[in-house]
C-alpha cells in the first residue's frame, strides 16, 4: 500500500454534460427540466432556482426562497426510500444568484390522475405513501406542503413524494410554524392552526385529507383502509392518529380477521412457490433472506422481462439470488415457468399491504423448510449431481 497521503480536499473538475429532453414545468421559484446522463444511461431531473421576480425588487424574499431551495436539496439528499424522490447533487451558483438540484426522474402521473385510471391500486398507493411519510417521520422531517401535485405515481405503480420546498426538520426555527400555517391550503385546515401548531400529527391530517379527496375525485366508495383514513382526517387531535407510525400499525391490522385468498390466488402463489422452493437443494446456515418486498418485486420484474420470450427460466440461480443472500446449492435442471413469475408479480401488485406481508411470510416459511446441512469438517467429496454452488 502506498504511503502517499491523501490531499485535504479532493476535487473532480471534469465537466459533465447532460442531454436536454424537455421542460417538465415551472413555478414561482424555478424551472424543472428533464435531462439525460448519456454516459450512465439514466434520465434525471434538474430543478433550477429561478423566481418570477428580480432580486432587486424583493431582496429579502429572494434570499429566503433560495435558502429554502438549498434546504430542500439538503433534506432530500439525506433520504433514501423507494417512495421519496432521490436527490443526487446540488450545484451552487451563488455568484449568479441561482442553484440547481439534480434528482431522480419519475416517469408517471400525479396521484389523482393515476388512481382515476387505476382504481384498484388505491390501497397499494395509500400504503406505500404512508411508508414514505413514516420514513420522513423517523428522520424528523416535516414536508409541510402536502397536496395532490406533490405526490407522483411511477409507471410501475409506486408513489413518490416530491417537492420539499417547504420541508423542515421538526426542530423548527422561529416563524417556520407560521409559514406552514399561512400556506394557501387546498382543503379545510385542522383546528390546531388556530393555536399556531404544525407538527407530525398535522401531517397525518393532511395526508388523510389527500386520500379522502382522491376517493371523492375517483368515486371510490370503499377501501380496506377507509376507517384509517377517516381517523386521520379527524379534527379532534385526541382521536386522530398521533403519528405515521401509528397509522402504519393500524394499516397492518385493518380487517385482519377478514383476510382470505381465493382459490385462483392460492394456485398462482403455489405455482410460483413450488418452482422457487424446488430450485434450492440446500441453503447454508449462515445465509440470510432478502426481506425487502420492493427490491424483490423490482428484481422479479427485471427477471421476467429478460426471460418473457422463453417458456422456462433459463437459469434458476437468478431467482434464488433474489430471495437468499449468502451461499446455497441449487438445481440447474429444474424447470420454472416464466408465466408463473408473471402471475406472481400480478398477484402481489394487486394485494393490499397486509395480504402482501402474508404472502412474503409464507415464502420465507417454505424456504425455512429447505435442507440446511452443516458444512462437513474435512470431506469435500460430496456429489450433488446437478446441484451447482452459488
Amino acid at each position: 500500500m502506498s504511503d502517499k497521503k491523501l490531499p485535504s480536499e479532493i476535487e473532480f473538475n471534469r465537466p459533465k454534460k447532460y442531454k436536454t429532453i424537455g421542460v417538465l414545468g415551472s413555478g414561482s421559484c424555478g424551472e424543472t427540466v428533464h435531462i439525460r446522463d448519456t454516459d450512465m444511461g439514466v434520465d434525471l431531473v434538474v430543478k433550477k432556482y429561478l423566481p418570477e421576480f428580480e432580486k432587486g425588487d424583493e431582496p429579502d424574499l429572494f434570499e429566503e426562497l433560495i435558502k429554502r431551495f438549498r434546504e430542500e436539496a439538503r433534506i432530500l439528499f439525506q433520504l433514501n426510500h423507494p417512495n421519496i424522490v432521490r436527490v443526487f447533487n446540488y450545484y451552487d451558483y451563488s455568484a449568479s444568484d441561482t442553484g440547481f438540484i439534480v434528482m431522480e426522474f419519475v416517469s408517471g402521473s400525479h396521484i389523482v390522475d393515476y388512481v382515476k385510471s387505476n382504481p384498484l391500486s388505491f390501497d397499494h398507493i395509500f400504503e406505500r405513501t404512508i411508508d414514505g411519510f413514516e420514513h420522513l417521520e423517523r428522520n424528523d422531517i416535516l414536508h409541510r406542503d402536502i397536496r395532490p401535485l406533490n405526490i407522483l405515481v411511477s409507471d410501475t405503480g409506486e408513489p413518490k413524494i416530491i417537492d420539499f420546498g417547504f420541508g423542515k426538520q421538526t426542530n423548527l426555527e422561529p416563524g417556520d410554524q407560521e409559514k406552514s400555517i399561512s400556506l394557501n391550503w387546498w382543503c379545510d385546515t385542522p383546528p390546531e392552526f388556530d393555536e399556531g401548531i404544525y407538527d407530525k400529527q398535522t401531517e397525518v391530517y393532511f395526508v388523510g385529507k389527500l386520500f379522502e379527496h382522491i376517493m371523492l375525485e375517483t368515486s371510490l366508495r370503499d377501501s380496506t383502509h377507509k376507517s384509517t383514513i377517516r381517523n386521520m382526517c379527524s379534527t379532534e387531535r385526541n382521536t386522530r392518529f398521533s403519528s405515521f407510525k401509528d397509522v402504519k400499525a393500524n394499516i397492518n391490522s385493518d380487517n385482519f380477521d377478514e383476510i382470505h385468498f381465493t382459490e385462483d390466488e392460492r394456485e398462482t402463489y403455489k405455482n410460483f412457490m413450488d418452482g422457487l422452493a424446488s430450485s434450492f437443494a440446500s441453503i447454508d446456515t449462515s445465509s440470510t433472506y432478502n426481506r425487502d418486498t420492493v427490491q424483490i418485486m423490482d428484481a422479479l420484474d427485471g427477471l421476467h422481462k429478460e426471460s418473457m420470450l422463453e417458456d422456462y427460466l433459463p437459469d434458476p440461480v437468478k431467482i434464488c439470488r433474489i430471495f437468499v443472500k449468502g451461499q446455497f446449492f441449487y438445481r440447474k435442471a429444474i424447470n420454472i415457468y416464466v408465466s408463473s413469475i408473471d402471475g406472481f408479480l400480478r398477484l402481489v401488485r394487486s394485494m393490499p399491504l397486509n395480504k402482501r406481508e402474508i404472502i412474503m411470510a409464507n415464502i420465507f416459511n417454505r424456504l425455512d423448510a429447505i435442507d440446511r446441512p452443516k458444512p462437513p469438517a474435512k470431506d469435500f467429496s460430496q456429489d450433488f449431481d446437478d446441484e451447482i454452488p452459488f
